[in-house]
């Protein structure tokens, strides 16, 4: 008889895989959501429910930080207020358009989904997972983002700032981007259900103002008594 055994590497995923009880789940959920009724940071692009100026934001998002985002994001959207103007726009012109955020390929990338939304879906942006993943540039957190931020669904996201807070409160030791899969599935549980919108962008407020990559603001935390990295010290966790 054959005795199937677990590969090393996964038996060492599977015993990272934290223990998320009842209790603990609700009290990060309260937790996190008045810490951001009382810290959300006032953006644009969470005044709107449109699909395009979500699709918008979270691609000028892509490695360009908030205050360069915020005047590219208006601008942009006057000159090309739906996915019909953008797709009928040279995408020379939309690149030019883009300058200075950089990493030119974006611009390209959103043109490309402007004009299939436009050609397969009639300029509406379908709301569906599978659809949303089979655009060439959006990739699992982008389609979460819609899903959620757009769509209103408790669906799951995962970027730098929801990997950092994730793994520093939950799990702690390794390298996070080796515990995607682990923190895909935390990220999904943590969600209070018919909340996912003020979850997500509660969940990356607080990776971006107060548990930051270098030099938390670990004292005022309201997760300090929960978190598996408090006190955040050098050589406890891999800047993230």
């Amino acid at each position: 008889m054959i005795r199937r055994t677990t590969p090393a590497r996964s038996r060492k995923a599977v015993n990272r895989r934290p223990k998320l009880t009842r209790s603990l789940k609700r009290r990060f959920q309260l937790r996190l959501l008045k810490w951001y009724a009382a810290n959300g940071r006032d953006l644009p692009w969470r005044n709107t429910a449109d699909p395009y100026h979500i699709l918008v934001s979270e691609v000028m998002l892509q490695q360009t930080q908030v205050d360069r985002v915020i005047p590219k994001y208006h601008e942009f959207l006057d000159r090309y207020p739906s996915f019909q103007h953008l797709a009928e726009a040279p995408v020379g012109e939309v690149k030019t358009t883009w300058y200075p955020l950089g990493y030119n390929i974006r611009p390209e990338r959103l043109h490309s989904i402007a004009c299939e939304t436009v050609a397969r879906y009639g300029g509406k942006l379908p709301s569906t997972e599978e659809d949303l993943l089979s655009f060439k540039g959006i990739g699992r957190y982008t389609a979460g983002a819609i899903r959620s931020f757009a769509f209103n669904e408790d669906a799951p996201i995962l970027d730098t700032n929801v990997m950092r807070v994730l793994h520093r409160v939950f799990i702690a030791k390794g390298d996070p981007k080796a515990s995607k899969s682990i923190l895909w599935a935390l990220s999904e549980t943590l969600i209070p259900k018919g909340r996912g919108y003020d979850f997500n962008q509660a969940l990356m407020d607080f990776g971006a103002t107060c548990c930051t990559s270098r030099n938390p603001s670990c004292r005022p935390c309201p997760m300090k008594s929960i978190c598996k990295t408090y006190p955040f010290g050098a050589g406890r966790t891999k800047p993230l």
